[in-house]
C-alpha cells in the first residue's frame, strides 16, 4: 500500500526517545515517512493466543503515546490490532486501544481506511 502511494517508511528507534528516555523507548514497527519527520507511528500487535504480557503491552503503549506527544506532538500515534487473542482479553484491548489516536484492524474494509488516512494526510 505505502509503494502504491510512493510514501516511505521506516522501522526503529526514534532519536528524541533515545536520547530523552533512553529506558522507555521502544523500537517503532512503522514510523511514515521517516525517523527525521514522523508523521504517522505505527504499532501492530496480531495475537491468536492470550497471554500475560497482553496487559503488559498495554500499559507499555500508554507510556509510549504520552512520549510520542512530548516529543514528537505533530505525529500521530495509531494501531493496528488484531486476533482473537485481542477479543478474549477485552480489558487489555480496551485499556491498549486509548493509546492510539486511531484503531485498526487488517480486515480489507479497516485497510482500505487506512489507505484513505494515508492519502489525506499526504496530498500532494
Amino acid at each position: 500500500m505505502l509503494k502504491k502511494l510512493s510514501i516511505t517508511s521506516e522501522s526503529g528507534d526514534l532519536k528524541e526517545l533515545i536520547s530523552n528516555a533512553y529506558d522507555s523507548k521502544r523500537t517503532m514497527d512503522f514510523i511514515i515517512p521517516n525517523k527525521k519527520n514522523p508523521i504517522i507511528i505505527i504499532e501492530s500487535s496480531f495475537l491468536s493466543t492470550t497471554s500475560s504480557g497482553q496487559g503488559d503491552k498495554s500499559k507499555t503503549e500508554i507510556s509510549i503515546d504520552a512520549l510520542i506527544k512530548e516529543h514528537y506532538p505533530k505525529a500521530r500515534f495509531i494501531g493496528f490490532v488484531d486476533g482473537i487473542g485481542w477479543y478474549v482479553r477485552k480489558s487489555d484491548l480496551r485499556r491498549m486501544v486509548t493509546a492510539y489516536e486511531d484503531v485498526f484492524t487488517f480486515h480489507k474494509d479497516e485497510l482500505e481506511r487506512f489507505e484513505n488516512l494515508l492519502v489525506e494526510t499526504f496530498k500532494k
